[in-house]
């Protein structure tokens, strides 16, 4: 069975005939988890040096926004990514990439009765309908890009990654995030048109104005911003402008609602419903409901008091359908996404 027959946001089959769907986006937990207690890499977030590794160590119960336990009573979709940091290059930044691929890998097997690694996202209802959660492998930052090959494009399809960041915030031999206004480099172009034929999705999330630009004039496939928001709403320079809002959904491509606080509001510190709700409207009234998401950043960022962790996100279902209907935050929360990784497939 595939993702054709998850309908009104429940997934179908045993195990999980009564759950709400959920397919997200974005989350840096791998990061989060797999650095804890490392002896080769710093702590992900500093605040975690004092929790306990035993706390801080296993997909299956954590202190974490995201883990099995938080997600068990959903029929949830995560892409998992590996977040490679800006201060790493070239080889440097593959070993980190392996490392968390490392601990992806043995996750997966030590919760194999729960979890379960997609590699043909058009199985996602499948494994769902076992009543297992689902997990793609992508990658945000193309910081282990050396400029000149493309032999890490095939090292991650390999590995079963299924979306790429192409930058966090600062530059690379792809391009750059904010902190320059350089766009996609020659060798980044290439690079896209090397994912794009692996069958990985290009992710713009990141990528400053210029090098969306670039983007879109190179791009032959749907792409995504998995971790973005409307800039109109909130005027920070990871959201998305009403014209990149347009060029995606032109497209065919796909936008993953961020709950980070700094990218909700510009004014509050604690993103309230409306905040929410905002960027929700705006993205649909400019990119159409087929190119809503989510995408949460859990793991990655602070996000609002009441969806503090995965377990809350019905909360979320329940206001969305109060405002815009039942089929709006059905397709926010899994029927669009699930439908735009499934046509991915199909080349």
């Amino acid at each position: 069975m595939d993702g054709r027959a998850m309908r009104e946001g429940r997934a179908l089959g045993k195990g999980s005939s009564s759950k709400r769907a959920v397919f997200d986006l974005h989350c840096d937990t791998l990061d989060r988890l797999a650095l804890h207690g490392s002896s080769a890499y710093p702590a992900f977030a500093p605040q975690d040096e004092a929790v306990p590794h035993a706390r801080m160590s296993s997909l299956a119960d954590n202190d974490a926004h995201i883990s099995l336990d938080r997600i068990e009573r959903y029929a949830w979709c995560q892409c998992f990514a590996v977040f490679v940091p800006d201060g790493l290059s070239g080889d440097a930044a593959w070993r980190f990439f392996e490392h968390v691929r490392a601990y992806f890998a043995a996750q997966m097997l030590e919760q194999a009765d729960r979890i379960e690694q997609v590699l043909d996202a058009r199985e996602v209802g499948s494994v769902l309908a076992a009543g297992k959660s689902a997990a793609l492998l992508t990658v945000e930052g193309g910081a282990f890009f050396d400029g000149k090959s493309f032999e890490r494009v095939d090292g991650i399809a390999e590995a079963g990654v299924k979306m790429l960041t192409l930058t966090w915030n600062g530059e690379n031999a792809v391009g750059s995030g904010h902190d320059t206004e350089c766009g996609l480099k020659p060798y980044g172009r290439r690079v896209v048109a090397a994912l794009e034929d692996r069958g990985i999705v290009v992710d713009v999330s990141h990528l400053n104005d210029r090098g969306f630009s670039d983007l879109c004039d190179v791009a032959t496939r749907p792409f995504a911003a998995s971790h973005s928001n409307a800039r109109a709403v909130c005027e920070h320079r990871r959201n998305l402008a009403d014209a990149q809002i347009r060029a995606i959904a032109e497209a065919k491509g796909i936008i993953g609602l961020n709950y980070c606080n700094q990218f909700l509001s510009a004014t509050s510190a604690d993103p309230t419903h409306d905040d929410v709700l905002r960027h929700i409207d705006r993205i649909a009234e400019v990119g159409g409901e087929d190119v809503l998401a989510l995408g949460s950043d859990y793991d990655g960022c602070d996000v609002p008091s009441w969806l503090a962790s995965a377990d809350r996100v019905s909360g979320l279902y329940a206001l969305v359908a109060a405002h815009f209907g039942s089929a709006v935050a059905d397709k926010l929360f899994f029927e669009n996404a699930n439908r735009f990784f499934a046509r991915n497939e199909e080349r």
